[in-house]
């Protein structure tokens, strides 16, 4: 075997959230024998910049500020991908998407890029003109890098949709590790003891969990009114919110909280490490989400045997299976109302909560391994170790031609 494949990946940072947990899981499992990594951020910090550094993978950041990229970061990594000539440059998220794409051609290192695209919708009015104004660009250039990767069918078709028109589009999705993402009985007891202490949670309280940081298209507006009008019907039901933002004391939440007077009848985690013992303690996730790509809460929840009330967001329906219920088309996107969405995810858990323990448990069941089949961890790692290989060969023989 030759020299290990160089990869340099430039993500916008490395706080927790969908694209930074899956480099990071990718980190850990690509063969260090086939490919050589590291990490550059344009932005400083994040919870898991630690945790790749602690694999071995070396982890730099541009030092650059949000909003429109700054032209002094993409002269830093012109420089670096200048000085370690990757065969391949992966981008994460839009900002990085072009200031990787802009700094590997300034460079002059010969590295094919590939772009990653990770989200289906946005209303793009819930962000600054800087994230539109990149999307813009990336639009326009977007038949510069060598190939386009999307984490979701759902998410390339969108991406078509709005203008893009790469020379290779590839759809590779995220994948469960099912030995750490599963039924954990003791794990649930544990828990539900914790937050009985904590929060009053009665211990056979029927408990749906909404799993995601505070975000304006995560849809906890739609969560909260839907547990509003789950209330009249199911008065034992609880709520529970897990990710940043949702800490006791965050305004945004406690406000939404307030307005539809669940008071007694949340759990309010904040940003937990302990993501898979959460999921095994839920009778029910919820996917309120306005959109998503390829929504990794969905994916987990199954994995542990939690059966999913799901709006249609991005690949959630593909993703579900048998392992639980997704709304509509028509009330995803722009053009749904956020009563109605909220009405069918009430419906959806209500209907979930009626099964019997047993057909709740073979729902579950069937739902886990529906998603061990198609979206195991190896499997995926694998085919982004195919892509990278890919790549770099594709960009050698182009060398090599012109030479």
């Amino acid at each position: 075997m030759g020299e290990p494949i160089k990869v340099v990946h430039v993500i916008t940072g490395l706080n927790l959230g969908g694209a930074e947990t899956w480099l990071t899981r990718l980190l850990l499992r690509l063969p260090p024998e086939r490919f050589a990594c590291r990490v550059v951020t344009l932005l400083d910090g994040g919870e898991l910049a630690g945790v790749i550094r602690a694999m071995g993978v070396p982890v730099e950041s541009l030092g650059m500020g949000r909003g429109v990229p700054d032209p002094r970061g993409v002269w830093r990594l012109a420089r670096l991908l200048r000085k370690e000539r990757p065969q391949v440059v992966q981008t994460w998220l839009y900002h990085a998407d072009l200031v990787g794409l802009l700094a590997a051609r300034m460079s002059g290192c010969g590295a094919a890029v590939s772009w990653g695209l990770r989200c289906a919708y946005m209303d793009l009015a819930r962000y600054g003109p800087g994230t539109r104004l990149t999307l813009r660009a990336c639009v326009g250039l977007s038949g510069w890098p060598e190939a386009v990767t999307a984490n979701s069918q759902a998410g390339a078709d969108h991406h078509l949709a709005l203008g893009y028109r790469p020379r290779r589009l590839v759809v590779l999705e995220n994948g469960v590790d099912g030995g750490r993402f599963r039924p954990d009985a003791e794990a649930r007891a544990r828990l539900r003891r914790e937050w009985g202490r904590d929060w009053g949670l009665a211990g056979d309280a029927p408990l749906i969990g909404l799993v995601a940081r505070v975000d304006p298209m995560k849809g906890h507006a739609v969560f909260c009114r839907a547990a509003e009008v789950l209330l009249r019907t199911r008065p034992d039901a609880r709520f529970l919110f897990c990710g940043e933002g949702t800490e006791p004391g965050a305004a945004e939440l406690d406000a939404l909280i307030a307005h539809r007077g669940l008071g007694a009848a949340v759990v309010r985690l904040g940003r937990r490490e302990d993501v898979a013992q959460v999921m095994a303690a839920l009778d029910v996730l919820a996917l309120p989400s306005l959109a998503e790509g390829f929504p990794n809460a969905v994916l987990e929840a199954l994995a542990c045997a939690v059966p999913c009330a799901c709006l249609d967001a991005g690949d959630a329906r593909a993703m579900c299976g048998p392992g639980g219920l997704v709304a509509p088309a028509a009330l995803s996107g722009p053009g749904a109302s956020e009563s109605d969405r909220a009405g069918f995810l009430a419906r959806a858990v209500a209907e979930l909560l009626a099964l019997s323990p047993a057909e709740r448990a073979r729902m579950g069941a069937l739902g886990r391994a529906h998603v061990l089949e198609r979206y195991g961890l190896e499997r995926a790692v694998e085919r982004w170790a195919a892509h990278f290989e890919s790549l770099a060969g594709g960009r050698k023989a182009l060398v090599d031609t012109s030479t």
